[in-house]
């Protein structure tokens, strides 16, 4: 395998369904990408049937096994119409029965599968701690982090025995924020004996034996007195994540076309040091080439 294909494999393009021309309009990406030897790729929306007629041409020409991600938080159906929607994880949490959660991640891993889709970005393991959050909210399965905790590892439970890699995020922990790490780079100032409560989530996915985790474009003064934000920072992902909660699986950034993440550099400069920093594998490239 050449250098270049060895590179290749860190990324993890998206491909977007379009009404007007189901994946039609991706066939370049999906060339492209499969000339490159890329890693996998990130499945945004579509009809069951041409979402498992895609998977299954990617996985049959790709040169290696390929990871095909989709953020699937509220089962298969949030993306794939023809598969089942579930509630989000607020209301989940509020039954307060780690059954259902297994249940559901479960649920969603097999009907997955079953499209092809093989790596999930769920469970998010997130506490609801800052009303002012405009971005998690119901995403998350409460206000409460041991409540939390056992929602997030019933999920991770759930989802191994369907089949599917689950993945806990975001990485320490997004729950804080009073920013869209979508558009802006957030921070969190709390200590780090708060951070606890935002941690203990990712350590029960840890013990879970969740497969991967992914990577908050957000930084935490008290984690990272440089200012880093996780996904670039080696005090968190080698100091945290890798000794401390000793997470073994893979790290993953999230999306790399985040204004969280590329407000003050290239693309290309963060991928690098995100990797220095200790991610596998690097989410959603706006160019792969």
């Amino acid at each position: 395998m050449t250098g270049s294909s060895n590179v290749a494999r860190l990324l993890l393009p998206a491909l977007r369904w379009s009404s007007e021309t189901g994946f039609a309009h991706c066939r370049d990406e999906v060339e492209r990408g499969l000339r490159l030897g890329v890693g996998g790729f990130i499945l945004f929306g579509g009809e069951a049937g041409a979402v498992r007629a895609l998977t299954e041409e990617l996985h049959r020409r790709a040169p290696h096994p390929l990871l095909i991600a989709s953020d699937l938080e509220r089962g298969a159906g949030q993306q794939f119409r023809g598969a089942t929607p579930l509630p989000p994880a607020a209301a989940i949490g509020w039954l307060d029965e780690p059954e259902t959660a297994e249940r559901a991640g479960e649920l969603t891993a097999r009907e997955a599968r079953a499209l092809g889709v093989n790596w999930i970005y769920a469970p998010v393991a997130d506490v609801d701690l800052e009303p002012e959050n405009p971005i998690i909210g119901t995403r998350a399965f409460g206000t409460d982090p041991e409540r939390v905790a056992e929602q997030v590892a019933a999920w991770v439970r759930g989802c191994a025995r369907g089949g599917a890699l689950s993945c806990a995020k975001h990485f320490p922990g997004h729950g804080r924020t009073v920013g869209d790490s979508h558009i802006e780079r957030p921070c969190v100032y709390v200590s780090r004996g708060e951070l606890e409560e935002d941690l203990r989530p990712f350590r029960a996915a840890t013990d879970a034996g969740v497969d991967s985790m992914m990577t908050a474009h957000v930084c935490y003064t008290a984690l990272d007195p440089d200012g880093n934000p996780a996904t670039l920072s080696t005090r968190i992902l080698d100091g945290v994540l890798r000794r401390e909660l000793g997470f073994g699986g893979l790290v993953v950034t999230d999306a790399i076309i985040m204004d969280g993440l590329v407000e003050d550099m290239t693309e290309a400069q963060a991928a690098v040091r995100a990797v220095a920093a200790g991610c596998d594998l690097l989410l959603y490239p706006d160019d792969a080439e």
